[in-house]
């Protein structure tokens, strides 16, 4: 395993450390508010007791990855898309089923959700093909090759079924062929065709309940009680909680346990009940600077290999913030995709800082380079 040269924690990029410090920071309290009125004081404790234990254990492993070397990652890229791949075929074998869907491998007390594992092993995966590629991706030969290389496991991952994490891989995917320098005419005659098979894709791959949450999407009041009801309540919420908010504890939408799912996919409208207008535009912002600073690395990357890497992660973040925004105001359908580093759960926060690592890595090889 190769590592940079010892440096301290001075060269590591201290405006994303601090972003996501404070998210992780509001994560831990929202989620302790959100699950503040169950019945007992151990499980009251329990999701804020397990979510300070994954912070603490990803934001050391997110220190460890920032120092080791990102060709290391990329070079072992096969390795992890195979593994991904397995994971994702086992979870369909012998995963249990929830809510009608198969997303995660339980160990006791923890849950593995292999879909997030997906994001690093398909991200690396791509990385690689692209590097070796050398920024010559044809229309034909190229693109099957990554319509196979993408399209297995996003496959796999619409069988359990899990939508949201499938959306957000498609910005990733254009936008690293579009740093790695496939033609712009490809690029459109590939958005083309999806469009043209998403017909096809929404009439016969589509389960029922999730077209029912198109559909809610677009007129909520239709099934108030049932496909519009997460919409609805979580804009109640949001809405509830003016320029101020109705203060930590407080939100009767949240502590009510109107809000289905409310510490994971609904955690933001926790936060706009219960924080206001401000603190949620201050938690947008923190999103805009962790954001801005991963763009700078792809912008300022000392190589194409990894401005496509850094590309490919600071996709997925936008992506998933974007969605689970979207959903919890109302201007997206309702998919089940956390907010990164905000959201309860071990899987997601894990590989979420993973990522991050890589990240920081990227910018201290732009520092070395340019030292």
């Amino acid at each position: 395993m190769r590592l940079l040269e010892q440096q301290s924690i001075r060269s590591l990029n201290k405006i994303i450390l601090i972003s996501i410090g404070v998210l992780c920071f509001f994560s831990l309290i929202m989620i302790y508010s959100a699950t503040s009125t169950r019945e007992t004081t151990i499980f009251r404790y329990n999701f804020f007791l397990k979510q300070l234990v994954w912070v603490c254990v990803s934001f050391i492993l997110m220190l460890y990855v920032s120092r080791i070397n990102y060709e290391f990652w990329i070079g072992h890229a096969p390795w992890l898309y195979y593994i991904t791949i397995t994971l994702l075929l086992i979870l369909l074998l012998i995963g249990k089923n929830v809510f009608g869907s198969v997303r995660w491998f339980h160990f006791g007390p923890i849950a593995f959700q292999p879909s997030e594992f997906a994001k690093v092993g398909l991200v690396l995966m791509l990385t690689k093909f692209i590097a070796d590629s050398k920024g010559k991706i044809d229309l034909l030969e190229g693109m099957w090759k990554t319509f196979l290389l993408v399209g297995i496991p996003l496959a796999l991952i619409l069988l359990q079924p899990d939508l949201g994490t499938t959306l957000i891989f498609i910005p990733m995917v254009f936008f690293m062929l579009f740093i790695g320098g496939m033609k712009k005419r490809y690029l459109l005659s590939t958005f083309v065709l999806l469009a043209a098979i998403a017909p096809i894709f929404y009439l016969f791959l589509m389960k029922d309940y999730q077209k029912k949450r198109i559909f809610s999407f677009l007129d909520p009041a239709a099934d108030p009680l049932g496909s519009g009801y997460s919409l609805i309540q979580s804009k109640i919420a949001i809405g509830s909680g003016g320029l101020f908010g109705k203060g930590l504890f407080r939100g009767t939408q949240s502590q009510l346990n109107f809000i289905p799912e409310h510490h994971t996919d609904f955690i933001f409208s926790v936060i706009g009940e219960e924080l206001g207008f401000l603190l949620s535009i201050v938690i947008i912002f923190i999103y805009y600077l962790l954001i801005m600073e991963g763009i700078k690395i792809a912008v300022y990357a000392k190589n194409r290999t990894s401005a496509v890497l850094a590309t490919g992660i600071v996709a997925i973040f936008i992506t998933q913030i974007f969605i689970n925004l979207g959903m919890t105001l109302g201007l997206l359908p309702v998919v089940g995709v956390p907010l990164p580093f905000v959201s309860y759960g071990g899987s997601s926060l894990i590989f979420s800082m993973f990522l991050a690592g890589i990240l920081l890595n990227i910018h201290m090889s732009i520092k070395k380079f340019s030292a």
